[in-house]
């Protein structure tokens, strides 16, 4: 039944009237993906969340969760063969456009995932996905995917079965509970989207064949950037250092970054830690300290003018706030 074996499915925020909107669709994204081992995106069909000038404030997303970075995508979507994985997301979206409903399923690589519409007045504008792991007990369903594959493909099914098997699990029993958690983020989406007063037929759907423009065709170096960013967000590296470790020039990378994600590298780094740190300060646990070094920033000072210039406020008063809303 195509790339999916197809079932069909039946933080705190600041009130300032001065301070930006908060892109509370991610934290909810992220809130749900803490702990769970699952990693949640979302396919944008109609460049409604391009870039920071989405006409849907509360639904910007960033890179890391537009389109999946987990290592083994990664690995699987290496220039020679990766275009595989986007004609398995061609796919699976024309099958949830279709059907107007949600699909769960394996992928040509044997990872598991749901996907969920985000229909607004009618229209599918998007596609959330949930997953990337391997379901307790199929493991040997999900190898005789990536056997089949790479067979067929000429890979080496040794390399990517090692890598499989450090995918994260989950248990059947909990997929229910998993594809409730994403409808239930698929319904504030819509909300998000419909309190912004933007109307839908508004925007164009795009084609949904292969090739088309998907957040999978960003330049390797731009992904694996954001994926060690995402992993290392708690240390303190600056752009210079991620550089270093992609073995590039610092300046070869900020042009790739800003001509495929629309903004500077060290502007999305410094907003990525500022919204950690964020999630850090409402917790009633930790201290403005302790928030700053848990967000990767080398000292107060810098924290406290990184902090003010993205979140509008300063991180003291931000804690405060936030541990008001929260009755402590």
């Amino acid at each position: 039944m195509g790339p999916f074996d197809g079932r069909v499915q039946a933080e705190p925020h600041n009130d300032s009237p001065d301070a930006p909107l908060q892109p509370l669709l991610q934290e909810l994204m992220e809130s749900f993906e803490f702990g769970s081992g699952m990693r949640m995106s979302f396919d944008d069909l109609t460049g409604m969340l391009n870039g920071a000038h989405t006409d849907v404030p509360a639904m910007r997303l960033d890179a890391g969760h537009q389109f999946h970075v987990c290592a083994y995508c990664q690995l699987a979507k290496k220039p020679d063969w990766g275009k595989d994985c986007t004609r398995n997301k061609v796919a699976v979206n024309r099958l949830v456009v279709r059907r107007r409903t949600g699909l769960e399923g394996l992928c040509h690589l044997g990872l598991f995932d749901l996907a969920e519409p985000l229909i607004v007045g009618g229209r599918v504008l998007g596609v959330f996905y949930y997953g990337s792991v391997v379901v307790r007990g199929q493991e040997r369903r999900a190898e005789a995917r990536v056997q089949r594959y790479c067979a067929r493909a000429g890979l080496d099914a040794a390399l990517y079965l090692e890598a499989l098997a450090a995918v994260a699990r989950i248990e059947a029993e909990s997929i229910p509970g998993h594809r409730r958690t994403l409808q239930t983020v698929a319904r504030l989406a819509r909300f998000f989207f419909e309190a912004s007063g933007v109307r839908p037929e508004l925007y164009k759907v795009r084609a949904l064949r292969f090739p088309y423009l998907d957040p999978q065709d960003v330049p390797l170096v731009v992904r694996q950037a954001i994926a060690y960013i995402t992993a290392h967000l708690s240390e303190p590296f600056i752009v210079k250092d991620l550089a270093d470790h992609l073995h590039c020039h610092p300046d070869f990378l900020g042009r790739k970054f800003k001509q495929s994600m629309g903004t500077e590298l060290s502007v999305y780094l410094l907003q990525a830690r500022v919204g950690l740190a964020k999630r850090l300060l409402a917790n009633p646990r930790l201290s403005i300290e302790d928030a700053a070094e848990g967000a990767g920033f080398a000292d107060r000072s810098h924290f406290s003018k990184a902090f003010r210039r993205i979140a509008g406020v300063p991180p003291g008063e931000f804690q405060r706030q936030a541990r008001q809303s929260a009755g402590g």
